[in-house]
């Protein structure tokens, strides 16, 4: 895999992660992306996801950036304090769901590709939320999406059905579809239920003494 890949896979200390890891049985080995879900991915973003690619969970976006830097710049020691290149780390948490970066088989100039999967099961999307996250991603890969040594991102969000509202016009032009349409995967979502306190009316009331089960709609429904 590329030096990025190198870099990114360095940098991931999520513990959520680490333990999915163990309990799943790669305590050796990478975690490997499901066949189905690889193949409608591929489909997705117009590109073949091969079988060996990265996979990580809640991956910081100061994490890719730095990764990103250390692939051409690698600090001299551990340790051992660097100058800032400038970036704007530790900031906040903003994060991606799920990253997937691979490189491309065949490719002339060989790219690697980080595709960044937000996620929303049972809660919709807020434009505020998605604006940020986007402002943040055009600081990191500028307009067009270009980094230099074929680094080239892809920005895809995954919920239960394709929702009308969200604003794309100020997002980056390659975090959508020139239609201005953002990259959609189907998040395949189980029926689930929620607990709601209420008053003896079923009012939510939560002082109420008594409860409600009411079903929860997927996200975008």
């Amino acid at each position: 895999m590329s030096t990025v890949i190198d870099c990114l896979r360095s940098l991931d200390r999520k513990e959520r992660f680490a333990v999915l890891r163990q309990a799943l049985g790669f305590e050796q080995t990478a975690p490997e992306l499901g066949d189905c879900f690889r193949k409608r991915l591929s489909a997705c973003i117009n590109l073949s996801v091969p079988e060996n690619a990265y996979v990580a969970m809640d991956y910081h976006l100061d994490w890719i950036l730095l990764a990103l830097h250390f692939a051409k710049n690698p600090p001299a020691k551990l340790g051992e304090a660097f100058p800032n290149p400038g970036f704007d780390i530790n900031k906040d948490q903003e994060d991606t769901d799920l990253l997937v970066a691979f490189d491309t088989a065949g490719e002339v100039p060989s790219a690697t590709h980080l595709v960044m999967i937000e996620a929303k099961a049972y809660l919709p999307w807020t434009n505020k939320q998605l604006a940020s996250k986007t402002r943040r991603l055009r600081k990191i890969f500028g307009e067009d999406g270009t980094w230099g040594d074929g680094v080239k991102p892809h920005f895809v969000l995954m919920t239960g059905a394709k929702s009308e509202k969200i604003q794309t016009a100020a997002w980056p032009a390659w975090t959508k579809h020139s239609d201005g349409a953002p990259f959609w995967l189907e998040y395949h979502l189980p029926r689930r239920r929620k607990v709601t306190r209420c008053n003896a009316g079923g009012k939510p009331d939560k002082y109420g003494g008594h409860l409600r089960l009411d079903p929860v709609p997927r996200s975008s429904e």
